[in-house]
């Protein structure tokens, strides 16, 4: 029973559905109202974020709502079998993961101190933001030219220099219903923070704090100095060991947005390629209880027992596929592999659509000689015109790194297999999995 709250319902009861969407997902619902208006705005007010379905026949833009009035509130008890059998099939109704999740979210940085010659290191926060507190805050965007450590910004010419711009809004204050879990972010060999904005932001509006940090040592910049030298695994482990420290010192922070925003004890790793063996080494640390690799390079000591999921393409040419399955056989716990194909390895980064328009840094660094013919094929791998377009290719990543933070940092219920896609959950996307234990 919630309290109608502007002809609809209150912001804390869709946070509680919200919270339980792993284990109330697909339920069949009616809905009971004292007047006819609230009911019809609240049912797909709740329904939009994806966690319940519509029944058959009805459409998902209030056109034929379930509306019952409080007089009939016996025939609502009386019809429930009949909604749950009108309601669609359980098992035909996907998990709403590749979606945007309910929360809005809110982008800021946070400095983790001078990295020497290579600049000031950053990190970039995606966190659930409070929707009522938008107002005034631009929509967040960056530009190719703001990637780039400081003592190189400014010499990319304006036909290079594209700007990504995400649903997602710069430094609004934390939604108060948190503290929300935290998802440490680790990019590849030659990337940088932000350039997995979408995904990450994808993320963050399904209920985490997603940290971005500069590892600057294996960045574009240590590669043109070259001063890649300073790229160990025990230099990784700090950087994200610093990125963690810094979202809790902000969290603690009343004057910080992110205040109150962080729960320090439900923590995970997820890594592109590099930081794939970043983020599966930080199952070391008792802390972070999974790890998401994306095309993920192995980790640096012993596989950890702790649950894990992998993800692959089938085009990648950098991690391969076979690689990517060694790494999987290697891990002792719970374990989930996921292959998706048409892609290859740099489909998981925004500039992948400026690589396959033929523009962007990349374009620009081979223009100027600035990397190697070898190393930017390397770079443009999962990202030419006849790849799968990574609008199409993020949503089944995001689908399936969302439901292993759900089931690994769930406070309740059992842990779930991951699933096989459903039937048309992907079009034109094939997708296998494979999986041991739980």
């Amino acid at each position: 029973m919630t309290p109608e709250y502007i002809h609809g319902v209150d912001a804390l009861a869709e946070y509680a559905l919200a919270f339980v969407d792993v284990e109330w997902n697909h339920t069949p619902v009616g809905f009971v109202s004292d007047d006819a208006e609230p009911g019809r705005v609240a049912d797909p007010a709740v329904r939009s974020p994806g966690r319940l379905p519509w029944p058959e026949g009805e459409q998902g833009d209030g056109s034929r709502p379930v509306r019952l009035r409080m007089a009939a509130a016996a025939l609502a008890v009386l019809s429930a079998p009949l909604l749950a059998a009108c309601a669609a099939p359980l098992d035909s109704q996907p998990l709403p993961y590749a979606r945007p999740g309910p929360e809005p979210v809110g982008v800021t940085t946070l400095d983790l101190g001078p990295a020497g010659a290579l600049g000031e290191r950053l990190a970039t926060v995606y966190y659930p933001a409070d929707r009522y507190a938008l107002s005034g805050h631009p929509r967040f965007s960056y530009s190719e030219d703001s990637t780039l450590p400081a003592p190189f910004r400014g010499i990319l010419p304006a036909k290079y220099d594209t700007v990504t711009t995400v649903d997602a809004t710069s430094d609004p204050p934390a939604s108060h219903h948190g503290p929300y879990p935290v998802v440490l972010f680790s990019h590849g060999y030659g990337g940088e923070r932000l350039q997995y904005s979408h995904l990450l932001t994808g993320i963050a509006s399904w209920g985490y704090v997603v940290v971005s940090a500069d590892y600057l040592e294996r960045g574009l910049a240590a590669q043109v100095l070259g001063r890649t030298a300073g790229s160990t695994p025990a230099q990784d482990s700090a950087v994200l060991q610093a990125s963690l420290t810094a979202v809790e010192q902000a969290s603690a922070d009343p004057a910080s947005v992110l205040a109150g925003s962080v729960d320090p004890t439900r923590v995970a790793a997820v890594g592109h390629s590099a930081g794939g063996q970043t983020a599966l080494d930080a199952l070391a640390d008792p802390v972070v209880a999974t790890a998401v690799g994306w095309a993920p390079v192995g980790p640096a000591g012993a596989p950890s027992p702790k649950p894990v999921l992998l993800i692959t393409a089938t085009g990648d040419t950098v991690v391969p596929p076979a690689a990517v399955r060694t790494t999987y056989r290697s891990f002792p716990g719970p374990k989930a592999l996921v292959e998706i194909s048409g892609a290859g390895h740099n489909t998981y980064t925004d500039i992948c659509e400026t690589i396959r328009s033929g523009g962007g840094l990349l374009a620009f660094a081979v223009a100027h000689h600035l990397v190697a013919p070898a190393l930017a094929r390397l770079g443009e791998n999962g990202c030419q015109p006849t790849d799968l377009a990574p609008t199409r290719f993020w949503p089944v990543v995001q689908f399936y790194t969302v439901f292993q933070l759900k089931t690994r940092l769930g406070r309740n219920g059992p842990v779930q297999p991951v699933p096989r896609p459903a039937p048309g959950q992907f079009p034109g996307v094939h997708v296998d999995v494979v999986q041991v234990g739980r």
